[in-house]
Protein backbone atom coordinates (compact mmCIF):
# COMPACT_ATOMS: atom_id res chain seq x y z
CA UNK A 1 0.00 0.00 0.00
CA UNK A 2 0.99 3.97 -0.30
CA UNK A 3 2.89 5.11 2.52
CA UNK A 4 2.80 8.40 1.68
CA UNK A 5 -0.60 10.26 2.93
CA UNK A 6 -1.55 13.92 1.87
CA UNK A 7 -1.18 16.49 3.68
CA UNK A 8 -4.92 17.97 3.52
CA UNK A 9 -7.59 15.87 2.28
CA UNK A 10 -8.87 17.92 -0.06
CA UNK A 11 -7.16 20.10 -2.51
CA UNK A 12 -8.31 23.78 -2.80
CA UNK A 13 -9.04 23.22 -6.63
CA UNK A 14 -8.46 20.00 -8.85
CA UNK A 15 -5.41 19.41 -10.54
CA UNK A 16 -5.83 18.37 -14.28
CA UNK A 17 -3.12 15.84 -15.77
CA UNK A 18 -3.54 15.20 -19.39
CA UNK A 19 -1.65 12.08 -20.92
CA UNK A 20 -0.63 12.49 -24.26
CA UNK A 21 1.44 12.01 -26.77
CA UNK A 22 1.79 12.21 -31.30
CA UNK A 23 0.31 8.54 -31.60
CA UNK A 24 -0.45 4.66 -30.18
CA UNK A 25 1.33 2.57 -28.18
CA UNK A 26 3.70 4.91 -25.90
CA UNK A 27 1.10 3.52 -23.16
CA UNK A 28 -0.83 6.55 -22.03
CA UNK A 29 -3.77 4.24 -20.99
CA UNK A 30 -1.56 2.33 -18.27
CA UNK A 31 -0.16 5.28 -17.52
CA UNK A 32 -3.18 7.19 -16.86
CA UNK A 33 -4.83 4.26 -14.91
CA UNK A 34 -1.84 3.37 -12.80
CA UNK A 35 -1.36 7.01 -11.41
CA UNK A 36 -5.13 7.49 -10.52
CA UNK A 37 -4.88 4.41 -8.80
CA UNK A 38 -1.98 5.65 -6.79
CA UNK A 39 -3.77 9.04 -6.07
CA UNK A 40 -6.84 7.10 -5.13
CA UNK A 41 -4.39 5.61 -2.33
CA UNK A 42 -3.35 8.39 -1.01
CA UNK A 43 -6.66 9.84 -0.43
CA UNK A 44 -7.39 11.87 -3.43
CA UNK A 45 -10.83 12.02 -4.83
CA UNK A 46 -10.42 11.13 -8.40
CA UNK A 47 -12.00 10.44 -12.32
CA UNK A 48 -10.80 9.32 -15.28
CA UNK A 49 -11.50 10.53 -18.55
CA UNK A 50 -11.75 8.45 -21.04
CA UNK A 51 -11.44 10.34 -24.62
CA UNK A 52 -10.13 7.14 -26.57
CA UNK A 53 -13.19 5.67 -29.06
CA UNK A 54 -10.77 2.19 -28.34
CA UNK A 55 -12.52 2.70 -24.56
CA UNK A 56 -9.39 0.53 -23.25
CA UNK A 57 -9.66 2.49 -19.74
CA UNK A 58 -13.34 2.10 -19.48
CA UNK A 59 -13.06 -1.61 -20.15
CA UNK A 60 -10.43 -1.43 -17.38
CA UNK A 61 -13.00 0.68 -15.12
CA UNK A 62 -15.63 -2.08 -15.45
CA UNK A 63 -12.85 -4.68 -14.28
CA UNK A 64 -12.09 -2.96 -10.99
CA UNK A 65 -13.22 -5.17 -7.92
CA UNK A 66 -15.74 -3.67 -5.75
CA UNK A 67 -13.37 -3.44 -2.75
CA UNK A 68 -10.64 -1.54 -4.98
CA UNK A 69 -10.40 2.27 -3.68
CA UNK A 70 -13.47 4.16 -5.95
CA UNK A 71 -12.02 6.03 -8.74
CA UNK A 72 -14.51 7.89 -10.89
CA UNK A 73 -15.00 7.52 -15.21
CA UNK A 74 -16.18 10.46 -17.60
CA UNK A 75 -16.23 8.93 -20.56
CA UNK A 76 -16.67 10.26 -24.29
CA UNK A 77 -15.54 11.35 -27.78
CA UNK A 78 -12.33 13.83 -28.09
CA UNK A 79 -15.05 15.93 -29.48
CA UNK A 80 -16.73 16.15 -26.24
CA UNK A 81 -13.84 17.97 -24.02
CA UNK A 82 -15.49 20.86 -23.37
CA UNK A 83 -18.10 19.06 -22.19
CA UNK A 84 -16.06 17.00 -20.13
CA UNK A 85 -14.16 20.06 -18.74
CA UNK A 86 -17.83 21.82 -17.85
CA UNK A 87 -19.65 18.55 -16.25
CA UNK A 88 -16.08 17.59 -14.33
CA UNK A 89 -15.64 21.13 -12.83
CA UNK A 90 -18.40 21.35 -11.12
CA UNK A 91 -17.71 17.59 -8.77
CA UNK A 92 -15.74 18.85 -6.55
CA UNK A 93 -12.71 16.68 -7.61
CA UNK A 94 -9.35 16.61 -6.34
CA UNK A 95 -7.42 14.75 -9.49
CA UNK A 96 -8.81 14.40 -13.35
CA UNK A 97 -6.55 12.12 -15.55
CA UNK A 98 -7.21 12.37 -19.38
CA UNK A 99 -6.39 9.64 -21.41
CA UNK A 100 -6.14 10.57 -25.30
CA UNK A 101 -6.61 9.00 -28.36
CA UNK A 102 -3.41 8.29 -30.75
CA UNK A 103 -3.92 10.72 -32.94
CA UNK A 104 -5.33 14.05 -31.43
CA UNK A 105 -3.92 16.65 -34.28
CA UNK A 106 -7.35 16.28 -36.17
CA UNK A 107 -9.16 18.86 -33.60
CA UNK A 108 -7.01 21.31 -33.11
CA UNK A 109 -10.13 23.40 -30.87
CA UNK A 110 -10.25 20.44 -28.95
CA UNK A 111 -6.22 19.65 -28.19
CA UNK A 112 -5.99 23.65 -27.76
CA UNK A 113 -9.23 23.37 -25.31
CA UNK A 114 -7.67 20.82 -23.20
CA UNK A 115 -4.23 21.67 -22.57
CA UNK A 116 -5.01 24.96 -21.81
CA UNK A 117 -7.35 23.53 -19.29
CA UNK A 118 -4.37 20.80 -17.77
CA UNK A 119 -2.01 21.78 -15.67
CA UNK A 120 0.18 19.06 -16.64
CA UNK A 121 0.76 16.92 -19.61
CA UNK A 122 3.03 14.19 -19.36
CA UNK A 123 4.10 12.87 -22.86
CA UNK A 124 4.92 9.14 -23.01
CA UNK A 125 7.12 7.58 -25.80
CA UNK A 126 9.32 4.64 -26.09
CA UNK A 127 12.50 4.45 -26.70
CA UNK A 128 11.68 3.81 -30.62
CA UNK A 129 12.70 6.15 -33.15
CA UNK A 130 9.42 6.94 -34.74
CA UNK A 131 7.92 6.89 -31.46
CA UNK A 132 10.90 9.51 -30.22
CA UNK A 133 9.82 11.60 -32.92
CA UNK A 134 6.48 11.88 -32.71
CA UNK A 135 6.70 12.99 -28.84
CA UNK A 136 9.39 15.16 -29.39
CA UNK A 137 7.17 16.91 -32.06
CA UNK A 138 4.50 17.17 -30.19
CA UNK A 139 6.42 18.63 -27.26
CA UNK A 140 7.70 21.32 -29.33
CA UNK A 141 3.87 22.11 -30.40
CA UNK A 142 3.58 22.38 -26.14
CA UNK A 143 6.87 24.42 -25.60
CA UNK A 144 5.44 26.70 -28.02
CA UNK A 145 2.07 27.30 -26.13
CA UNK A 146 4.07 27.85 -23.10
CA UNK A 147 1.90 24.54 -21.31
CA UNK A 148 3.80 22.93 -18.65
CA UNK A 149 4.97 19.21 -20.09
CA UNK A 150 7.55 16.53 -19.57
CA UNK A 151 8.20 13.73 -21.19
CA UNK A 152 8.09 9.95 -19.77
CA UNK A 153 9.97 7.11 -21.22
CA UNK A 154 7.84 4.09 -21.19
CA UNK A 155 8.38 0.67 -21.60
CA UNK A 156 12.12 1.20 -20.78
CA UNK A 157 14.54 -1.50 -21.58
CA UNK A 158 17.37 -0.02 -19.69
CA UNK A 159 19.83 -2.84 -21.20
CA UNK A 160 19.04 -1.75 -24.81
CA UNK A 161 21.74 0.83 -26.57
CA UNK A 162 18.39 2.71 -27.56
CA UNK A 163 17.72 3.40 -24.15
CA UNK A 164 20.58 5.79 -23.19
CA UNK A 165 20.33 7.34 -27.00
CA UNK A 166 16.66 8.11 -26.53
CA UNK A 167 17.51 9.69 -22.68
CA UNK A 168 20.17 12.34 -24.29
CA UNK A 169 17.54 12.70 -27.40
CA UNK A 170 14.39 13.98 -25.02
CA UNK A 171 16.80 15.78 -22.44
CA UNK A 172 17.63 17.94 -25.15
CA UNK A 173 14.08 18.62 -26.32
CA UNK A 174 12.31 19.20 -23.16
CA UNK A 175 11.95 18.32 -19.53
CA UNK A 176 12.16 14.19 -18.90
CA UNK A 177 10.81 12.95 -15.82
CA UNK A 178 13.62 11.21 -13.77
CA UNK A 179 11.90 8.01 -13.63
CA UNK A 180 11.17 6.14 -16.65
CA UNK A 181 8.96 2.66 -16.74
CA UNK A 182 10.42 -0.53 -17.28
CA UNK A 183 8.78 -2.64 -19.95
CA UNK A 184 7.21 -5.40 -16.96
CA UNK A 185 4.52 -8.08 -17.51
CA UNK A 186 2.82 -7.12 -14.32
CA UNK A 187 1.99 -4.07 -15.83
CA UNK A 188 0.09 -5.49 -18.48
CA UNK A 189 -1.69 -7.54 -16.00
CA UNK A 190 -3.54 -4.27 -14.64
CA UNK A 191 -5.40 -4.43 -17.57
CA UNK A 192 -7.03 -8.19 -17.16
CA UNK A 193 -7.87 -7.45 -13.32
CA UNK A 194 -8.72 -3.87 -12.87
CA UNK A 195 -6.24 -2.82 -10.95
CA UNK A 196 -2.95 -0.85 -10.80
CA UNK A 197 0.30 -2.10 -10.29
CA UNK A 198 0.26 -1.02 -6.76
CA UNK A 199 -2.61 -3.18 -6.18
CA UNK A 200 -0.53 -6.14 -6.90
CA UNK A 201 1.68 -7.65 -4.63
CA UNK A 202 4.94 -7.77 -4.72
CA UNK A 203 4.90 -6.08 -8.02
CA UNK A 204 8.12 -5.26 -9.86
CA UNK A 205 6.65 -1.96 -11.03
CA UNK A 206 5.66 -0.83 -8.27
CA UNK A 207 8.34 1.35 -7.33
CA UNK A 208 8.48 2.59 -11.26
CA UNK A 209 5.55 4.17 -10.88
CA UNK A 210 5.86 5.23 -7.09
CA UNK A 211 8.61 7.61 -8.78
CA UNK A 212 6.41 8.80 -11.23
CA UNK A 213 3.59 9.85 -9.04
CA UNK A 214 6.47 11.52 -6.78
CA UNK A 215 7.32 13.19 -9.60
CA UNK A 216 3.65 14.37 -10.84
CA UNK A 217 2.25 15.35 -8.07
CA UNK A 218 5.04 17.29 -7.30
CA UNK A 219 4.99 19.18 -10.49
CA UNK A 220 0.99 19.30 -9.60
CA UNK A 221 1.37 21.13 -6.21
CA UNK A 222 0.66 17.69 -4.28
CA UNK A 223 1.85 17.68 -1.04
CA UNK A 224 3.05 14.72 0.71
CA UNK A 225 3.57 14.18 4.63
Amino acid sequence: MLENTLASSQLAQARWLCIASGKGGTGKTTTSLNLAVFAAHAGLSVCLVDLDSQRSLSRWHDRRPEQAPEIALWAGRFTDVRQAISEIQARGLDLVVIDTPPSIDAHPAEVNALIRRSDLVLVPTTQGTTDLDSAIEWMNYLSREGIRSAFLLNRAQRTFGTYRRAKLRLNKAGPLCPVDVRQLEDIQATHDLGVGVLEIARSRAIEDYEGLWDFVSSQLGIRHS
